[in-house]
Order: structure tokens, then C-alpha cells, then sequence
């Protein structure tokens, strides 16, 4: 049992949330500090109750583990288990299942010899869930909240020399109610451990606040230093608590971005007399400047100024001294004009969710792997993150800062699987306040943290309440964030709270006509200064921005679901966006799958999600739902991430007889000058011209007409002219010459799609009830490489058609798409085509080439088809492919505004997705070719009617993409699967969102199409 918790069992417990924990503060610079990163001695146990004394006391064990780390990556029992909402075990809270992993790190310090006297701090920045700290064997500790840090005074415990440190850290804990995130449970000391030592008299806290004036430029600085006067003997704490030692002050100077001193340094005495009722505030400093013509803050212009804090002693010396980047900025709300502002001016927010998470080391993220990932995410035009649903490590934000990103840092709480009633519990009312509490007491100095959030979906209850007063008070120069909120309104007492048949909140409920909630007008104002909702239907936001009610500008905490091949509509969602008052953007879900990289008995590897370490209940494969592979490499929906959120955009204008281009600066702080503009003219698929557009000054959040740089020329061609953006000088994510923006106009429609030619009179027989043929046999050389087209109008179901590994989980959840579940209880998924369609087709052999000619009849009754046309196939020596269409990547109808149309080519696209299905496709395709370079030949395709088809070149056909349940499961076959669709459905974001808009879906009734192959 372990020395003094044993029988306490704090773990228990939801109202302790920590014993002998040090209070938070901002960082802070310490000359003398210990890393305690490497390797530790482990050992494991079934529950803290079987920890023995001689666990934490006795020579260690002889295996070792690393920290930074999750033991469940470095141990083959205790694995990792995912769900989304429900709890990995049953309930209710505070109730825990009798085998709760639990780990005891050891290690040895050798403290040194210059640190006697000193005040001795241990620091562990992150332990999930809860943890104790034994020190020589003896209690130092207690904590819980695992995204945070906890600090313990250790000086009695510790002595100069050999010492040994024991961390003590239980997987599951009451506090687990509230970490139910849509994320892996792991266990361990996942970020960092330090020891420090810090003078007797020592820097406690810096607590910096900021403010500009965009209409005069002045900047202005507040400095609030606080110090603590603690010392290692009873007997100077006894004397401390009538007064300090007086004579100390502070000293603050602060420098400007460039390194110049601004204005003096301010010297200010330490309050040190107590006894002054109503005056005495504390062992605190403040030190103020007013900067005329201050350099701003802002994602665009991440201007910082340093400031210098030393604490000096009455002889005069500078007993300590730590430097703090701050950014002069201000963020409020416009409420009459629904907006958030940064220095007096709206900005978009183009943002994603971001958690930790690493493929092999899972939580243990390192400041590499968080720069990387803001490097991708800048050079894909996104320039804000939440921080869902926690808070990060400090370095994060030191990062963003830097580099110039919006952050809202988010609490951790979530209690998914009790959403409604824990919030309201008193017996986490402290767990709640002390969350959020932390949170802004570390990260408060920050200029990228432009408002706090309470937390996701746990509900609306007392608990946010408290914590929300809380901040307002302790900070109220940021608003609030919080979706809860604006879902269920004021404590759930406005709107009624609307859930699906399995008793799940349904958020694409649509109480009020046009699906906007009234909640979001004026629900819990109290909590949240945003209309922040999740998942909301796109004439949803349009009618809340449209009736102009509410004091709150709306911006999606959580939308375009990014599971599989997903992201459908995401340019329609920013059509209503820029285009109706009250709406700001929103922020992606989410940034990364969360694949772990396995080895498997036979050596082999791959990327594992929910139930793939054997644990149940799980959640599948609804842990893959980024914008990008776990490795941190581009979906291809990243493209059109990219060029929504793009900085500069370039439409038609002007007249019909006199068409000019319209280039508008989408940024609210610079111009268009560190941008270089070029432009081609493209004729039927051809680039015919090239050069540079020339752009004048562009303000912000304004536009400039720009005459056309070449006429159009004469013919029946479609033309088209494209402008190209990119940066001229290098930047932090990427070097001069990056691609930010990208816009293509039509100058002119082509001519009327192609005919049939040559004979089709031959004769006709039925092939069954449903197919008929009409067919000419005379042979071409096509027909050596292609057999006859095949009908198609299945497809591998992408994420968003429905959850095939997991077809529960739209039971238990009440989400997910509708389209599979369709396709599986009709026969779709694995029946002949025309037994659910009527097809006819013609074929016509025509100078050694063969048209094809199809019509196809859909019932009313299919109503989710996947899609209409045909499937070919190609010997795999076909490796290369060229086609005039949308590209260079993949795309799909209602993700295809990135795809630019040209003549574009590549090799066969490798699955990009953890779960295979649906993958490959580019759109408007006027014609296709695959090219054999063994035999030199090539297949191409001609479309005839309509303009243009949809066409996708795999290795795989739908059928096994259906049936393979992770990419590694995938070996190519033998054969080119080439799809030609006359309609393909759009992807939606129905996974967890709204399905596939009525005009992207394959509609019923007739489509007919005609194509021309041919063998070169």
C-alpha cells in the first residue's frame, strides 16, 4: 500500500485534486535546473492498493522506460485502448473497475552540492492520469489534471548528493470522468521532469498584461511581479508570516522587437508589511509602460517585446532574473457588428483542432514535432488552432507566439460519456475551477491566446459558471469560449436538448427553421462570448448570420469531420462564410489521425487504431480523422484547406465585353507586397502564355480591379487563365517561392461535347431482364487491352458513407452517414449492377477506335447511389497517366474548387488513407490517358457527352478497398482499375456532421453519357 495515500485513496476521490502542490505560475527562467528525461527504472502493478511500501523504496527494478513517455507504447500488456465518448469501463462516476494500471518510476538524483540552502522544487509537466511523488521514500505529493504541470517544495525531503526519486502514476482515476476526450487513453509521465533550485527569496510569478490602441498605435505594458519570501527552515517561515524581509525590489526592462530598450527600467520595492488590513495585496511589484507607435502583435505580424524581470536583494544583487517575450495586442468583441477583433480589426479564422500525438511515442510529443506540425499547418494557409481538448505543453505557445498563430487554449474537462450531469456534480466543482484556474495562472502571458475555453462537451452546469467567473476575473482582456453552452443554452432551460433514438445529443437537429438553435443567440452568455457550435448544417450558420440577432460573432469550434477521403463542402461552408455577416470561420476536426505504429509476430508493421491492441469497448477507427497521416504527411483534402483559407484571392469582374480580374487581400494587417503574382493562359488544357501579373497595393480586407494580362484568344477552345501567389521571401514554413494562393477564371466556355460516329445500327439482344446491348463486333485494337466496360454504381464507402468497421457505433451514437447502411440492405455492396438499374449501351467500332454510348434509368428508390458509369481494366504495366481535368490532385464534387483544370499527369495515386476505401478520383475530366511505357503504348479516352466525366486510375478495385480494414492489408493486383462516372457522390463530412448536400448526390432518374477509347 503506498506511505500515506494508501489509505486516503485520493484517487477515489473527485474533490481532491491535489495535496501539497505548489500554485501555478507563469514560466519561469531558472539558472539551476536538473533534467530528469531519460531513461527510469519501471514497474507496473494491477491497482495503486497493491503498490508495496519496498515499490518506492527498496532498489529499483531492473527495467527501464523512457521519459518522456506512455508505458502503454512500452509495455506488451498494459496497451493502449481508444474510444470516442464512451468511458474505456463502466460506471457510474466516481466508480473504477478493480485493475487500474499503475506504474512506479524510479530514479536516482545526485543533487548538487551548490544547491544546499536553496528551495528545491520537483516538476513533472504531465502524468496521465493521476500521480504521487515519494522522494527517499518519503510522501512529497499529490496531483492530478495529466495536460498540466504540478510542482512540489521537495528541499525537506532531499539532500546534497544521492538521492532517489519515485513517481507513482495511476491510470485511471475519478478525474478520467472529466479526460473522456475523443482520443487514446495511455498512461505514464508523458512530458517532461525537472528539478530546480530557487533562492530562499525567489521569483513566485510574472504575470504580464498587454493592451494596444489601434487608433493612436500606443502599446501599453503591465507587469504585475510577485515574490515569495518561503525559506527551508520553520523558523523563517514562522517569522514570515507577520512580515518579509524588507529592502528587496524588482527591476523590469523591456526591449522592443528589436532589441532596443523602451523607456527605463522600472525599480520598484517589494511589499513586505502584512499587517495593513485592506492595502496589503501581496509580495507583489507592477511595473507599466506606455509605447507610442508600438509594433502590434499579431498571426500576421508576430511582433514581440522582451522584458527582463531580476529580483534584486537589499545589498544590491541580482539574486535572479528571467526574460518574458510579450506582444502588445487587444482582443475583443465587436457585439454590435458580431465580431471578434484583434487590434481593432476582424480576422478569419482559419483553423484546425490540434491534439498531441506522435505514432510511436504517442503523447510524448517533442518541441520538433510541434513546430512541424505548425509548419504544415501554416504552409496550408491554416493560422489558428484550438488546443482541444487540453492544454499543451508551454512550448506550444512559446511557439506560437514566435511564428504568429491564433490559439484558443482549452481546459481539460470533458465528460463525453456524462455530458449533461457531471457539470452540474459539487463533487467536481473544485476539479472544474482548478482546471481552468491552472490553465490561465500558466499560460496567461501568452499574445497568441485570444480567448479561453471552459472545456468540450460536458455539458452546461454550475461548475462553468464558477470557472467562468473565475477567469473573467483573474483575466478579462480575452473573451470566453465554450460550445456547451450554445448547445443546450442556459443550463439546458432554453432549448430543449435534441437527441437521437440511442439517447446521443443529436447537433444536426434542427429545432427552429433553418436549423439555426436559438441558444446560439443568447444561450449561456455568461460562459461563452462566442457562438461557438459544432458540426452545424451550412444553412444553419447562414440563417443566424442572415437574422442578425445575438451580440456574438459565430465561429465552429468543430466542423468538416476530416475522417478518410472526407471534407466535402468545405468551400461551400466559406461561400456562407465570407459572404454573411456575424460568421468568422471555424476550426477543422482535426489535425492528425492517430494511427500507433505497430510491429506485428511476422516483423511486419502498421498503423493501429481502436481495437487493434485487442480492447473493448473501442471506437474503432473514428481515431483516423485528420488532415493528415499520423506520420504528420498531407491528406489530399489539405489542398483545398489550403486554398479556402488562402490570404489572396483573384475572381472575374468587370463586364462580359470587358472582363477584368478582381484581386482581393483576405488578411486584416498586411498588404499584398511580400507576394509575387504570375498567370498563365490556358486553351483547351494547354498553357498557350505565362507571365507576371502586376498587382498594386492592396489594403486590407479590400479589393483591386487588374486589367486582363492578354486578350482571349480567337477559337471554339475553353479558355481559361490561372493566377498564381506566392511568397517572396522565405518564411518560417517555407522558402521564397511557396504556392499561398491559386485562382483560375473562365474566359470562355468550350464547344458542345462530341457525337457518336460511324454506324450503330447492328443487332440487339437481350442480355437479361434489365441489360440490353446494341452492339457492333467489328474488332479494334483496343480491344486486345480492354474488355468491355463494366456497369458501376458502388463504390469503396469512404468514412463518411458509414462506418463499415463499426456499424454499432451509428446505432449507439446516432451519427454517421446513411448511404452504406443503404447499399448493404439492398445488395448494392455486393450484387450485379443491373439488377437494381436499367443500362443500355451502344458500341461502335470507328477507325481502329470504339465509342461507347450509355444510358443508365436510377429508380426513385436509390436514392444514396455511389455512383453512375462504368469501369474499365488495364493490365498493371499501365503506369503513367496523363488527363485534362481538374488537378493535379484528387478531388471530388463537392471537394474540387483547389483542383485547377489543365492537362496534368503522375503515376497511379497510393492509398492516402489508414482505412481503405474510396480514393483516387479528378473530376471534369475531358479526356484520360494511361500510358504502358514497357510496350509503349497508350490507352486514351475521349469523353464525348456530357463535357466531361469523372475518372479515377488505381490498383484496386472497389471490392477489395471494401474488404481490406487497414492500408497495410492492401496489395496491388494485377490490373489498372480505371472508373469513368457520369455522377459520383460527393463526401460530405457525415462521419460526424452533416451528410453530402442534395446537389453533389447522384440523382435519380436518367444520365447518359458517351466516351471514345483508343489504342496509341
Amino acid at each position: 500500500m503506498l506511505p500515506v495515500l494508501g489509505s486516503l485513496r485520493p484517487w477515489l476521490d473527485p474533490a481532491v485534486v491535489s495535496v501539497n502542490r505548489l500554485a501555478m505560475h507563469t514560466p519561469i527562467e531558472r539558472a539551476r535546473r536538473l533534467e530528469l528525461n531519460g531513461s527510469w527504472s519501471f514497474a507496473r502493478y494491477a491497482n495503486p492498493d497493491q503498490v508495496p511500501t519496498r515499490a518506492i523504496s527498496a532498489t529499483p527494478p531492473v527495467r527501464q522506460v523512457a521519459v518522456p513517455g506512455n508505458w502503454t507504447l512500452q509495455d506488451a500488456v498494459d496497451l493502449p485502448h481508444y474510444t470516442n465518448v464512451q468511458m474505456p469501463f463502466p460506471g457510474p462516476p466516481p466508480a473504477l473497475p478493480d485493475v487500474i494500471g499503475t506504474g512506479v518510476y524510479r530514479r536516482a538524483v545526485d543533487v548538487p552540492a551548490g544547491w544546499h540552502g536553496e528551495r528545491i522544487v520537483l516538476h513533472i509537466a504531465g502524468a496521465e492520469s493521476v500521480h504521487a511523488l515519494y522522494v527517499n521514500g518519503q510522501f512529497a505529493g499529490y496531483g492530478t489534471d495529466s495536460r498540466l504541470p504540478s510542482e512540489y517544495d521537495v528541499t525537506n525531503l532531499i539532500a546534497v548528493g544521492a538521492n532517489d526519486v519515485a513517481i507513482v502514476v495511476v491510470r485511471y482515476s475519478a478525474q478520467s470522468y472529466v479526460e473522456d476526450q475523443d482520443q487514446w487513453w495511455m498512461a505514464g509521465l508523458h512530458r517532461a521532469v525537472w528539478l530546480e533550485a530557487r533562492p530562499a527569496t525567489h521569483l513566485a510569478d510574472v504575470r504580464i498584461r498587454t493592451d494596444f490602441d489601434p487608433t493612436s498605435g500606443i502599446g501599453s505594458v503591465s507587469i504585475d511581479t510577485e515574490v515569495d519570501f518561503s525559506t527551508a527552515s520553520e523558523r523563517s517561515r514562522t517569522a514570515a508570516a507577520g512580515s518579509a524581509e524588507p529592502g528587496w525590489s524588482t527591476r523590469v526592462t523591456l526591449r522592443s522587437p528589436g532589441g532596443r530598450p523602451v523607456g527605463r527600467p522600472v525599480v520598484q520595492p517589494v511589499p513586505t508589511v502584512f499587517a495593513q488590513p485592506y492595502v496589503f495585496r501581496g509580495h507583489v511589484t507592477t511595473s507599466s509602460w506606455s509605447v507610442p507607435k508600438a509594433a502590434a502583435w499579431s498571426a500576421e505580424t508576430p511582433s514581440l517585446y522582451r522584458a527582463t524581470v531580476e529580483l534584486i536583494s537589499p545589498a544590491g544583487d541580482v539574486v535572479e532574473s528571467s526574460t518574458h517575450r510579450l506582444g502588445m495586442r487587444r482582443v475583443e468583441i465587436d457585439r454590435v457588428g458580431r465580431r471578434l477583433l484583434v487590434n481593432g480589426q476582424p480576422v478569419w479564422i482559419f483553423g484546425v483542432n490540434r491534439h498531441d500525438h506522435h505514432p510511436d511515442r504517442g503523447k510524448a510529443v517533442t518541441a520538433d514535432d510541434i513546430r512541424h506540425d505548425l509548419e504544415v499547418m501554416r504552409a496550408h494557409n491554416i493560422t489558428a488552432v484550438r488546443t482541444s481538448h487540453y492544454p499543451n505543453d508551454s512550448v506550444f505557445y512559446d511557439l506560437c507566439d514566435e511564428l504568429g498563430m491564433y490559439v484558443i487554449d482549452e481546459a481539460n474537462i470533458e465528460s463525453h460519456a456524462y455530458n449533461t450531469s457531471l457539470c452540474d456534480d459539487p463533487r467536481y466543482r473544485q476539479t472544474w475551477l482548478e482546471r481552468g484556474a491552472r490553465m490561465v495562472q500558466r499560460d496567461r502571458n501568452h499574445p497568441c491566446i485570444i480567448a479561453w475555453s471552459l472545456g468540450n462537451e460536458s455539458g452546461y452546469g454550475l461548475n462553468h459558471d464558477v470557472l467562468a467567473g473565475w477567469i473573467r476575473h483573474a483575466d478579462p482582456t480575452r473573451p470566453l469560449h465554450y460550445e456547451g453552452a450554445c448547445l443546450h443554452g442556459d443550463h439546458g432551460a432554453m432549448t430543449p436538448i435534441p437527441v437521437t433514438s440511442a439517447g446521443r445529443i443529436d447537433r444536426t437537429a434542427e429545432p427552429v427553421a433553418g436549423g439555426m438553435n436559438p441558444a446560439w443567440i443568447d444561450g449561456g452568455l455568461a460562459v461563452t462570448d462566442l457562438a461557438c457550435p459544432m458540426y452545424p448544417q451550412i444553412e444553419a450558420i447562414r440563417a443566424y448570420g442572415e437574422s442578425g440577432r445575438g451580440t456574438r460573432p459565430l465561429i465552429m469550434c468543430e466542423y468538416s469531420h476530416a475522417m478518410g477521403n472526407s471534407n466535402g463542402s468545405l468551400a461551400d461552408y466559406w461561400d456562407v462564410i465570407t459572404s454573411t455577416p456575424g460568421l468568422q470561420g471555424g476550426f477543422i476536426w482535426e489535425w492528425k489521425d492517430h494511427g500507433i505504429r505497430r510491429t506485428l509476430p511476422d516483423g511486419s508493421k502498421r498503423l493501429a487504431y481502436g481495437g487493434d491492441f485487442g480492447e473493448t469497448p473501442h471506437d474503432g477507427n473514428f481515431v483516423a480523422d485528420g488532415l493528415v497521416t499520423a506520420d504528420g504527411d498531407p491528406h489530399p483534402g489539405m489542398r483545398e484547406v489550403a486554398w479556402v483559407h488562402r490570404p489572396i484571392t483573384v475572381t472575374l469582374g468587370g463586364t462580359k465585353r470587358a472582363p477584368k480580374l478582381v484581386v482581393a487581400n483576405r488578411q486584416s494587417f498586411v498588404g499584398v507586397e511580400g507576394y509575387r503574382f504570375s498567370w498563365e493562359l490556358i486553351v483547351g488544357g494547354v498553357v498557350v502564355r505565362r507571365g507576371t501579373l502586376k498587382v498594386p497595393a492592396v489594403a486590407v480586407h479590400s479589393s483591386v480591379t487588374v486589367a486582363l494580362p492578354c486578350d482571349v484568344p480567337a477559337g471554339t477552345d475553353e479558355v481559361h487563365l490561372s493566377v498564381r501567389t506566392v511568397t517572396r521571401r522565405d518564411a518560417w514554413f517555407a522558402p521564397a517561392g511557396h504556392l499561398v494562393a491559386w485562382d483560375q477564371v473562365m474566359l470562355r466556355a468550350g464547344r458542345p461535347a462530341g457525337r457518336l460516329s460511324g454506324s450503330t445500327a447492328a443487332t440487339r439482344s437481350a442480355h437479361d431482364a434489365r441489360r440490353r446491348w446494341r452492339t457492333n463486333d467489328d474488332p479494334a485494337p483496343i480491344d486486345e487491352v480492354v474488355a468491355r466496360p463494366e456497369l458501376a454504381i458502388f463504390r469503396a464507402p469512404v468514412d463518411n458513407d458509414g462506418y463499415k468497421l463499426l456499424p454499432e457505433l451509428s446505432r449507439r451514437h446516432g451519427i454517421g452517414g446513411k448511404a452504406l447502411p443503404q447499399w448493404i440492405e439492398t445488395g448494392i455492396d455486393r450484387r450485379a449492377a443491373e439488377q437494381f438499374v436499367e443500362h443500355t449501351v451502344e458500341r461502335a467500332a470507328v477507325d481502329g477506335a470504339v465509342e461507347y454510348r450509355h444510358q443508365v434509368v436510377v429508380p426513385d428508390s436509390l436514392t444514396e447511389l455511389a455512383r453512375v458509369g462504368v469501369v474499365l481494366r488495364l493490365p498493371a504495366s499501365f503506369q503513367r497517366l496523363r488527363w485534362f481535368g481538374r488537378g493535379p490532385h484528387e478531388n471530388y464534387p463537392d471537394r474540387n474548387r483547389s483542383a485547377m483544370l489543365g492537362v496534368w499527369d503522375g503515376e497511379p495515386d497510393e492509398m492516402p488513407y489508414l482505412v481503405p476505401q474510396e480514393y483516387g478520383l479528378r473530376t471534369d475530366c475531358r479526356w484520360f490517358e494511361c500510358h504502358d511505357p514497357v510496350h509503349r503504348r497508350t490507352v486514351r479516352i475521349e469523353i464525348l457527352e456530357p463535357a466531361a466525366l469523372h475518372i479515377s486510375a488505381v490498383r484496386f478495385t472497389d471490392h477489395a478497398l471494401y474488404a481490406a480494414a487497414n492500408e497495410a492489408d492492401l496489395t496491388p493486383g494485377d490490373d489498372l482499375i480505371v472508373h469513368l462516372d457520369v455522377a459520383h457522390r460527393g463526401l460530405g463530412t457525415a462521419s460526424c456532421g452533416p451528410d453530402v448536400l442534395p446537389r453533389y448526390r447522384v440523382s435519380t432518374g436518367t444520365h447518359r453519357f458517351a466516351y471514345r477509347l483508343s489504342l496509341r
